[in-house]
Protein backbone atom coordinates (compact mmCIF):
# COMPACT_ATOMS: atom_id res chain seq x y z
CA UNK A 1 0.00 0.00 0.00
CA UNK A 2 2.90 2.25 0.49
CA UNK A 3 4.81 1.83 -2.24
CA UNK A 4 1.52 1.91 -4.56
CA UNK A 5 1.10 5.62 -2.34
CA UNK A 6 4.26 7.07 -2.77
CA UNK A 7 5.19 5.52 -6.19
CA UNK A 8 2.09 4.89 -8.28
CA UNK A 9 3.54 0.91 -8.53
CA UNK A 10 1.25 -1.69 -7.88
CA UNK A 11 3.27 -3.63 -6.02
CA UNK A 12 3.53 -6.90 -7.64
CA UNK A 13 7.21 -7.05 -7.42
CA UNK A 14 6.68 -7.23 -3.64
CA UNK A 15 3.93 -8.85 -3.31
CA UNK A 16 4.95 -12.14 -5.26
CA UNK A 17 8.39 -12.78 -4.04
CA UNK A 18 6.68 -12.46 -0.69
CA UNK A 19 3.70 -14.94 -1.42
CA UNK A 20 6.38 -17.28 -2.62
CA UNK A 21 9.22 -16.99 0.16
CA UNK A 22 6.73 -16.60 3.49
CA UNK A 23 3.46 -18.50 3.20
CA UNK A 24 5.27 -21.24 0.28
CA UNK A 25 2.90 -20.63 -2.27
CA UNK A 26 3.27 -21.58 -5.91
CA UNK A 27 4.29 -19.09 -8.64
CA UNK A 28 1.23 -19.11 -10.74
CA UNK A 29 -0.89 -18.66 -7.85
CA UNK A 30 1.32 -16.05 -5.90
CA UNK A 31 1.16 -14.07 -9.29
CA UNK A 32 -2.83 -14.74 -9.38
CA UNK A 33 -3.21 -13.50 -6.12
CA UNK A 34 -1.05 -10.32 -6.04
CA UNK A 35 -2.97 -9.57 -9.45
CA UNK A 36 -6.40 -9.43 -7.02
CA UNK A 37 -4.71 -7.48 -3.80
CA UNK A 38 -3.30 -5.33 -7.02
CA UNK A 39 -6.40 -4.30 -8.39
CA UNK A 40 -8.30 -3.90 -4.58
CA UNK A 41 -5.44 -1.22 -3.64
CA UNK A 42 -5.64 0.59 -6.81
CA UNK A 43 -8.98 0.96 -7.28
CA UNK A 44 -8.79 2.17 -3.84
CA UNK A 45 -5.79 5.17 -4.71
CA UNK A 46 -7.63 6.02 -7.50
CA UNK A 47 -10.91 6.93 -5.37
CA UNK A 48 -8.62 8.78 -2.66
CA UNK A 49 -6.88 10.80 -5.87
CA UNK A 50 -10.44 11.45 -7.37
CA UNK A 51 -11.80 12.58 -3.63
CA UNK A 52 -8.71 14.73 -2.91
CA UNK A 53 -9.29 17.00 -6.25
CA UNK A 54 -7.10 15.00 -8.61
CA UNK A 55 -8.21 14.57 -12.16
CA UNK A 56 -7.69 11.41 -15.11
CA UNK A 57 -7.05 11.72 -18.80
CA UNK A 58 -9.81 9.54 -19.85
CA UNK A 59 -8.27 8.88 -23.22
CA UNK A 60 -4.95 7.61 -21.69
CA UNK A 61 -6.90 5.53 -19.15
CA UNK A 62 -9.09 3.79 -21.67
CA UNK A 63 -5.60 3.26 -24.07
CA UNK A 64 -3.37 2.03 -21.14
CA UNK A 65 -6.53 -0.34 -20.24
CA UNK A 66 -6.90 -1.90 -23.22
CA UNK A 67 -3.30 -2.07 -23.72
CA UNK A 68 -3.67 -3.88 -19.81
CA UNK A 69 -5.96 -6.43 -21.49
CA UNK A 70 -4.41 -7.12 -23.90
CA UNK A 71 -1.10 -7.37 -22.39
CA UNK A 72 -2.67 -9.42 -19.85
CA UNK A 73 -3.97 -11.89 -22.42
CA UNK A 74 -0.62 -12.78 -24.05
CA UNK A 75 1.03 -12.70 -20.54
CA UNK A 76 -1.57 -15.38 -19.02
CA UNK A 77 -1.09 -17.64 -22.29
CA UNK A 78 2.47 -17.69 -22.15
CA UNK A 79 2.42 -18.19 -18.27
CA UNK A 80 0.90 -21.33 -18.97
CA UNK A 81 3.53 -22.45 -21.29
CA UNK A 82 6.21 -22.15 -18.38
CA UNK A 83 7.08 -23.92 -15.15
CA UNK A 84 7.06 -22.28 -12.03
CA UNK A 85 11.07 -21.97 -11.83
CA UNK A 86 11.00 -20.80 -15.20
CA UNK A 87 8.12 -18.37 -14.29
CA UNK A 88 10.41 -16.91 -11.57
CA UNK A 89 13.65 -16.32 -13.65
CA UNK A 90 11.10 -14.70 -16.13
CA UNK A 91 9.65 -12.61 -13.26
CA UNK A 92 13.11 -11.63 -11.85
CA UNK A 93 14.54 -10.59 -14.96
CA UNK A 94 11.45 -8.40 -15.67
CA UNK A 95 12.00 -6.70 -12.34
CA UNK A 96 15.81 -6.69 -13.09
CA UNK A 97 15.05 -4.67 -16.46
CA UNK A 98 12.86 -2.57 -14.99
CA UNK A 99 15.17 -1.22 -12.05
CA UNK A 100 17.80 -0.95 -14.83
CA UNK A 101 15.54 1.09 -17.16
CA UNK A 102 14.75 3.79 -14.25
CA UNK A 103 18.72 3.49 -12.78
CA UNK A 104 20.10 4.38 -16.17
CA UNK A 105 16.63 6.93 -17.31
CA UNK A 106 17.76 8.69 -13.85
CA UNK A 107 21.33 9.79 -14.88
Amino acid sequence: GVLSGMFGVGGGFVIVPALVLFSGMEMHHAVATSLLVIFLVSISGVGFYIFSGGSLSLVVTALFILGGFIGMNLGSNVSKKLSGPNLQRVFASAIIAVAIFVITRQL
